[in-house]
């Protein structure tokens, strides 16, 4: 009943025949689900359960909804965390010296394009254009083998194209081409999640043996870490929301992080405003 691109829906469940599925283990997943979800993605999970099954009723599926009296458990949204200016400068720095260059570029594609892991995993060398990258898959996990499947990411709002600056351009263009995807195997095939993730870890273990004021966030985190910064340089929350690839702006909103020094900065500016302010008026 869910399409096997969503990995966070146990098997037995998308295995199941639609009209056999009950109530009780439908909120027995929910239930579970709820103790490792974010909850955007307890939102969203809500949605896509509903959603398929009203759509089975309709089409004759299951005589019943089962989902329609889902009670979803109250999460409270996780404080989200992002690297600052100052760190991303040392990881960049870091990374052009260091013996592997395909995770350090990796690392670097995350920070100044804010691609999810998946997108990042699933680009091939012919989605890396002159002045932009295409996002047109995301790789995902079918039965733990990583697989990808053309115009298919996270939501219709992530086949995206996302700029990116000449030096990155040229970082990638650099990299071995052992196969279609670029940031593949040392064979050419797709990388698994897992694995890119150790290769992330021991990457800051080191960085953070020359630099221990940088932090060790998730990669994740580097995707936050774009959006404040580009906040920050100027654009609006609308170019945000279409740079990552959200449906919903409220999503964007989420992965903003004004840095403490940014926050000085505009308050410092609105000190000024209403000094002037106040003494016209006196005047």
């Amino acid at each position: 009943f869910i399409t096997a691109t969503d990995t966070k829906v146990p098997q037995h469940l998308k295995d199941r025949r639609v009209c056999d599925i009950t109530p009780m283990e439908l909120q027995r997943f929910i239930n579970e689900f709820s103790l490792r979800a974010s909850k955007s993605a307890m939102n969203k999970m809500k949605i896509v359960l509903r959603s398929s099954f009203i759509e089975a009723q309709e089409n004759g599926l299951c005589s019943t909804n089962p989902a329609r009296r889902l009670k979803v458990p109250n999460i409270a949204e996780k404080p989200r965390e992002a690297f600052t200016s100052a760190e991303v400068a040392k990881i960049i720095a870091f990374a052009n010296n260091y013996d592997k260059p395909s995770i350090a570029t990796a690392i670097v594609t995350l920070l100044l394009t804010g691609l999810r892991r998946g997108e990042l995993l699933g680009l091939s060398w012919e989605d890396l254009q002159f002045d932009h990258i295409s996002v047109n898959r995301a790789l995902y996990l079918e039965n733990n083998r990583p697989v990808v499947q053309e115009s298919l990411a996270k939501t219709a709002k992530s086949i995206r194209n996302v700029p990116i600056i000449p030096e990155l351009r040229e970082k990638i263009e650099q990299l071995p081409h052992t196969g279609r995807f670029i940031f593949g195997t040392s064979n050419g095939t797709l990388m698994h999640p897992s694995n890119f993730t150790r290769d992330y870890n021991l990457f800051f273990r080191k960085l953070r043996a020359v630099y221990p004021e940088v932090r060790r966030l998730s990669p994740h985190c580097c995707r936050h870490t774009y959006a404040t910064l580009a906040l920050m340089s100027g654009a609006n929350v609308r170019v945000v929301q279409s740079l990552l690839g959200h449906a919903s702006i409220e999503t964007t909103a989420l992965y903003t992080h004004p840095d403490e020094a940014a926050l000085h900065s505009a308050i410092q500016a609105m000190a000024v405003i209403l000094r002037q302010d106040l003494k016209q008026d006196n005047e």
